[in-house]
C-alpha cells in the first residue's frame, strides 16, 4: 500500500481500499501530519511480511482498520453539521485510545 498522514487518510478514506492503518506507537504524539503506512488488509501471523522495514524497525502499531476510520468519519458528519478536520482527527484518536466513538455536544 503506501505512505500517508492521518489528514490524507481522514479525508480520503472513503475511498480507500481496506487495510489497517499503521502509526508510530506514541499516541499522545500524533498529528494531522503524522505519516503513517497503509498495510496489509488481514492481521496473521505472518503480518510482517508486507511492512515496510521502516514500519518493523520502528515499532509502528496496527491502530485501526479502515472501515473502523470510515465509521469514525460517518458518525463525526453525522453528529456534526461539517466536522472540521481537527475534529476528525480528535475522533481518531478518541477511537483509538476509547474503542467508542466521540460525542459531540450539542
Amino acid at each position: 500500500m503506501e505512505f500517508l498522514s492521518i489528514h490524507d487518510l481522514l479525508i480520503n478514506i472513503k475511498d480507500m481500499p481496506r487495510f489497517w492503518f499503521y502509526l508510530p506507537p506514541d499516541s499522545k504524539s500524533w498529528t494531522l501530519d503524522t505519516i503513517g503506512f497503509c498495510g496489509v488488509e488481514d492481521i496473521d501471523d505472518n503480518y510482517e511480511i508486507n511492512l515496510p522495514k521502516q514500519v518493523i524497525e520502528e515499532g509502528w502499531i496496527a491502530t485501526l482498520e479502515q472501515a473502523d476510520i470510515e465509521d469514525i468519519v460517518i458518525v463525526a458528519n453525522n453528529n456534526s453539521d461539517n466536522p472540521t478536520i481537527d475534529e476528525l482527527f480528535d475522533s481518531f484518536v478518541f477511537y483509538f485510545e476509547n474503542d467508542a466513538f466521540l460525542q459531540y455536544s450539542d
